[in-house]
């Protein structure tokens, strides 16, 4: 059964369940797939001249309130935790286009691959990442969320059990979607680039009344693409909108909507010599079909209320509902020979359908009264209700499950193979629920001047349960309690000095060779970090030290008689590591984002003594990133930077050879002027060849990284 390491939302479970479960049984072959309070937002605004005519500013990097991530009214960098902030300037600074880019500019975080091409995986500190959208958690992003509906990204790294109960060790990515403020600007937007790629995006935004108390924005975005690979191609259309009230004084609400259409190639690499060597082809070559596609809708809506009791007492409610649908067929290769010979096999998904619910209700009291300054305790209660619905089908060739072809003959060959293939083929039903409820509490006291404390615990009741092709089994487990703390020291305004410790814990649904259900995941973390931001807030400067572990990993044993995948947990890992980051501004002219990060990953237990003190395969030691850009006088301005990821190891013992490492350079350059910016942006300029993987096994193999690319994007504010 082709896996990957699933997102913690939904438990860890494999999200594209029964893509090789009979085939693998028919064909006898297995693989193992081994960021508050005082925020000073430093968005893009546009400035108004003496004549009343909109002056587009520069881009700023740093945007700084995570308050609705971590339920800590605290300016971040008195959070004790890491967290890599992403501002919709750097997106537009950058044209970043996926979470995997923006993971190539994050320390602690890896692009992992895009299995199917159902989006982007990342990683932090070695784990895969969790998602939440407007601070509630959503079971995972079955598709490649699109910016023009994104205000800022808060990537909260390590731990975060105490807030959100159920959550990977590593953390998790928060998409903070656009709300119509005050100063909200509209505009229009042209982007043309390599292989036919064009796209069109409007924002509209302004106050509906007199008085500017109910304010609405409207976005539209469509593009289309070809690839550097043969008959590759996408296509996305994205409509949001949102209103937003002030209600009375110290009372505010908002409702926000939205949604997706996006179709892509189904592509999923393309196979390794047994050696791990790549295949002897171009970087264009392409393993599907014209009329294999995927196509994701996905229909949203968000909303919220927050109320200022008192100076010392505020409320905070707000819910999350995500429909994501996606259908289509999918090809793919594994088992590269030497000759050329490979395999092709093909997943159709008639239905997969994933449902998220969130509401969370959260309260802030502060001690101020009691005499304890600049102390208070937030309290909390979250319910989400995931469930993944699959119907897919295993397609037939006219020789069997598989079929054969030859790498040398050609991706016309090749394609003509796969589209003998008769859909939708042997059909399944797969389905997947976690619904829980966390009650949580933090405490800060600051117990003096120079000195905080914080103290946070949570107890959280997740219902788990599963089906394939029958009913339901419930695999519900009892209450989990997850504990944080943290000191902090400020010795000088700005510059504070942290140790913590927090934990973990996630639900699985991989079953045993008895078929019960696999223990949950735990982990634990110990973390000491500085950070200091500049007396104008616009320059943050963090560093952390961390020392991760996790239990109850699941390891492939067998495929059991009715084609699921059996697991025993065993193991523990752990992850240490270094992270250093720079955001903001230097001077009025210069931005910065740059970061540099180093993983330890080692297994310290397992039944298997050969793989004790082992590296952990698929992780890049070191990864680094840098984007800066400078504003000359008259409206120029020019970027560019560097993204360098370490060699991979893609076995315990080097058996099969590592995937390289590569350093992207990037560049832009751009012009403003009166209410328009010109800009044009080039990627991997010296067109550095380079791989990512997808599943953690050179089974399937890895996908090119796209070569040299440019884009030249105008646009006009009004």
């Amino acid at each position: 059964m082709k896996m990957f390491d699933g997102n913690p939302g939904m438990a860890n479970a494999w999200p594209r369940m029964g893509r090789l479960a009979r085939l693998l049984a028919t064909g006898g072959m297995a693989a193992q797939a081994a960021l508050a309070g005082t925020a000073h937002a430093q968005d893009t605004q546009p400035s108004t001249a003496a004549d009343g005519d909109i002056i587009v500013t520069g881009y700023r990097y740093l945007s700084e309130d995570t308050s609705g991530t971590t339920n800590l009214p605290l300016p971040v960098e008195k959070v004790p935790q890491a967290i890599s902030l992403v501002s919709e300037d750097f997106l537009k600074a950058a044209d970043l286009r996926t979470l995997g880019e923006v993971a190539q500019h994050t320390p602690g975080a890896i692009f992992a691959g895009n299995p199917q091409g159902f989006g982007s995986v990342v990683k932090l500190r070695g784990f895969t990442g969790g998602t939440a959208i407007d601070g509630l958690t959503v079971g995972s992003l079955d598709y490649e969320p699109d910016y023009a509906t994104i205000e800022r990204m808060e990537i909260v790294k390590g731990p975060a059990s105490v807030v959100y109960g159920a959550a990977s060790p590593g953390g998790l990515i928060n998409l903070v979607t656009k709300s119509a403020k005050a100063d909200t600007a509209s505009y229009v937007e042209a982007l043309g680039g390599s292989w036919d790629r064009w796209r069109i995006e409007g924002q509209l935004a302004g106050a509906l009344n007199a008085e500017g108390t109910v304010r609405a924005i409207g976005i539209a975005a469509h593009e289309e693409a070809d690839s550097f690979m043969k008959i590759a191609n996408s296509s996305k259309t994205v409509i949001y909108a949102g209103l937003d009230f002030d209600i009375a004084d110290g009372f505010t609400g908002y409702v926000h909507g939205g949604y997706d259409r996006y179709r892509r190639s189904a592509f999923d690499g393309i196979p390794t010599l047994p050696d791990g060597s790549p295949a002897p082809v171009g970087r264009s070559f392409f393993i599907g079909s014209h009329d294999f596609n995927l196509t994701s809708k996905v229909g949203r809506v968000s909303a919220g209320l927050d109320w200022e009791v008192s100076p010392v007492w505020s409320i905070s409610l707000k819910t999350n509902y995500q429909n994501t649908d996606t259908d289509g067929p999918s090809a793919f290769g594994f088992g590269l020979e030497e000759d050329g010979d490979f395999l092709i096999a093909a997943q159709n998904f008639l239905k997969n359908k994933r449902e998220d619910f969130s509401v969370g209700l959260s309260s802030i009291y502060k001690l101020d009264e009691t005499g304890l300054m600049d102390s208070f305790i937030s309290v909390s209660a979250l319910y989400q209700d995931t469930e993944l619905t699959t119907v897919g089908g295993l397609p037939d060739f006219p020789e069997g499950p598989v079929a054969e072809a030859n790498i040398f003959d050609g991706v016309k060959a090749i394609e003509a193979i796969i589209n003998t293939a008769q859909l939708p083929g042997f059909t399944y039903e797969y389905g997947q629920r976690l619904e829980y409820l966390t009650l949580s509490g933090q405490a800060v006291i600051k117990v003096a001047d120079p000195v905080t404390l914080l103290a946070g615990l949570s107890w959280s009741k997740p219902d788990v349960s599963s089906r394939l092709d029958g009913p339901w089994v419930d695999y519900s487990r009892g209450g989990e309690m997850s504990y944080r703390g943290a000191i902090t020291v400020e010795p000088i305004s700005g510059l504070n000095v942290y140790a913590s410790y927090s934990e973990s814990f996630q639900p699985q649904l991989r079953v045993d060779v008895d078929g019960a259900v696999l223990p949950p995941l735990t982990g634990s973390q110990y973390e000491i970090g500085v950070k200091y931001v500049s007396p104008d807030r616009r320059l943050l400067l963090t560093a952390a030290l961390f020392d991760l572990n996790q239990k109850n990993k699941g390891l492939f044993v067998e495929q059991g008689p009715d084609g699921t995948d059996r697991y025993k947990a065993v193991g523990k890992t752990r992850h240490r590591g270094l992270e250093l980051e720079a955001v903001g501004q230097i001077t009025a002219a210069w931005q910065i984002h740059a970061g540099f990060a180093l993983l330890d990953p080692k297994i310290t237990r397992d039944d298997n003594p050969d793989v004790i003190d082992k590296t952990v395969p698929f992780l890049p030691k070191s990864t680094a990133s840098l984007y800066t850009s400078y504003e000359f006088g008259g409206g120029a301005f020019v970027g560019g930077g560097i993204r360098y990821v370490d060699s991979v190891k893609t076995d315990f013992d080097r058996v099969t050879k590592d995937l390289p490492s590569y350093f992207l350079v990037d560049g832009s350059i751009g012009y403003d002027f009166d209410r328009y910016r010109v800009q044009l942006n080039v990627k991997n300029i010296f067109d550095e060849h380079y791989y990512i993987n997808n599943y953690e096994t050179l089974f399937y193999g890895n996908v090119v990284g796209e070569p040299r690319s440019f884009a030249v994007s105008v646009r006009a504010n009004f």
